[in-house]
């Protein structure tokens, strides 16, 4: 089985790549005079959906079929290892190495992302905010809804509205954690007991 201290590295560059994307999109927004906050939303939502998820599926592949491959060659070196399957990656040691690895990149970088948003960043958070409620009135075909927005972008109730308050930290870990699940059950299922 594959030692914590690897999972903890293959979720450092995991963490380290999250966070290099964010920075980089946030340095690109506050430098860069041209990027609305309706684009810094947008960008946002495009690197979490597009590149992230995607990403993180990938490294939890490549993790599990690295463990998978090391295991069927341990056992192809060994032929005394009994029975069919015996001494290859079962389901249980797939899933451990593939959900760790995400899950402590995706906690890390959410901690440290929730934590910028709430001193730093706030301006920042702030801009998010504005681009949502852009993306949205743009997107609008109802005048009515349309104008509720820009009388809630108006309120009291907006200028005090905090988008990484714990609850959503809580609720947005909750959403990741599924899909972290899902993504290493099905490759750890599709990889174990595998001969390479």
């Amino acid at each position: 089985m594959i030692s914590f201290n690897k999972i903890f590295k293959n979720s450092l560059v995991l963490t380290t790549i999250t966070l290099g994307l964010f920075f980089a999109l946030y340095l690109y927004f506050s430098t860069n005079g041209s990027v609305t906050v309706k684009d810094y939303y947008i960008y946002s939502f495009m690197i979490c959906c597009f590149i992230i998820l995607p990403l993180y599926a990938i490294y939890c592949f490549v993790t599990i079929l690295n463990l998978s491959k090391a295991k069927a060659k341990i056992r192809q070196n060994n032929p005394e290892t009994g029975e069919y399957g015996e001494g290859l990656m079962t389901f249980k040691e797939g899933f451990k190495t593939g959900f760790y690895t995400i899950f402590f990149a995706g906690i890390m970088s959410l901690i440290v992302i929730f934590v910028f948003f709430n001193t730093y960043g706030e301006w920042a958070q702030d801009s998010l905010k504005q681009g949502l409620l852009d993306t949205f009135t743009a997107n609008m075909s109802d005048a009515k809804t349309a104008k509720d927005i820009e009388t809630f972008r108006n309120s009291d109730d907006y200028k005090t509205l905090n988008l990484f308050t714990t609850k959503n930290f809580f609720g947005l870990f909750s959403i990741f954690l599924s899909f972290y699940i899902a993504i290493a059950a099905l490759f750890s299922q599709f990889l174990k007991k595998r001969v390479f």
